[in-house]
């Protein structure tokens, strides 16, 4: 199954300037998939953030091999269908694993809906898209290194 990247994953990889963590992500070297909500999150952080050239260097060695997903018309009902599933108000489930609504970024939303209409793992460094794991699509959240 080949693979889209969150964007904590990007910011990640562009603080790994021995590039051991891609190897560990991603040890089958599968395809990698990335949504244009990450770059552009990735770019509006590096401008906050002041990023050198080390990091915008690992970032574009990804880049070059990864297949970028622009937002279009196909990914709405995907996302339309999983901002209702995490409020608990999706007509197509009568049965929910978490009692409450879970809250999720609009840029979330498209990230997950990428991953879930192109059948690609999701890998994350945080529990957001937890709740739809084997639901919308298979969730990889990866320890952060410390």
């Amino acid at each position: 199954m080949n693979l889209l990247f969150d964007t904590n994953i990007l910011i990640l990889l562009a603080k790994d300037h021995q590039q051991k963590l891609i190897d560990e992500i991603n040890p089958d070297n599968r395809k990698i998939f990335i949504s244009i909500v990450s770059i552009a999150e990735l770019k509006s952080l590096a401008l906050r953030h002041n990023w050198g050239i080390k990091k915008w260097q690992v970032i574009h060695n990804i880049l070059d091999e990864a297949v970028i997903i622009e937002i279009n018309e196909n990914l709405v009902d995907t996302y339309t269908q999983i901002d209702n599933y995490s409020q608990r108000r999706n007509p197509l489930f009568s049965h929910y694993p978490f009692t409450t609504p879970r809250n999720m970024g609009k840029n979330d939303l498209w990230i997950a809906s990428t991953a879930a209409l192109l059948g690609l793992k999701l890998i994350t460094a945080d529990k957001d898209f937890t709740h739809l794991n084997d639901v919308f699509m298979e969730v990889q959240t990866i320890r952060v290194p410390g």
